[in-house]
């Protein structure tokens, strides 16, 4: 298995995605960085998101050959530490389909695409203030 690995950060209430300029999953697929994402925080302080105010991150795949991809939920790497009671990652292409963490993998064709990758990370109450950090892992199958 071959595994991009993304950084995501909070800061406070609002947090970026950090990814590499440019990244190599081995020589099946290199991912590259269009624009970083941005994570806030709902009006009940609880939970992280790119929807509902923040932004996606945008990043380029090129495969040399089809691959399946799957996509890890968000994993905490630091911060204040929290259970959360839902956590997921959404991959979605410029041709609408999509996958979630754990669930089918999607289709990646020859060639290069287009991703937005969204995150969501509910504690289930009140978030404390500071920085939060999580990894997004991608995993590249022919």
């Amino acid at each position: 298995m071959i595994y991009r690995i993304f950084v995501i950060s909070l800061f406070a209430v609002t947090a970026s995605f950090f990814i590499p300029k440019s990244a190599s999953a081995s020589e099946i697929c290199s991912v590259s960085k269009e624009a970083s994402g941005n994570l806030v925080t709902n009006t009940k302080v609880n939970s992280l998101t790119t929807t509902s105010g923040g932004s996606p991150t945008k990043v380029l795949v090129t495969c040399s050959q089809p691959v399946n991809l799957t996509v890890s939920a968000p994993i905490q790497v630091s911060g204040i530490e929290f259970k959360p009671v839902s956590a997921f990652s959404t991959v979605t292409t410029p041709f609408g389909t999509s996958t979630k963490s754990g669930e089918t993998p999607l289709a990646l064709p020859v060639g290069t695409t287009p991703l937005l990758v969204d995150l969501s990370v509910d504690k289930g109450s009140p978030l404390r203030p500071g920085q939060y950090n999580f990894i997004v892992r991608f995993n590249f199958a022919p």
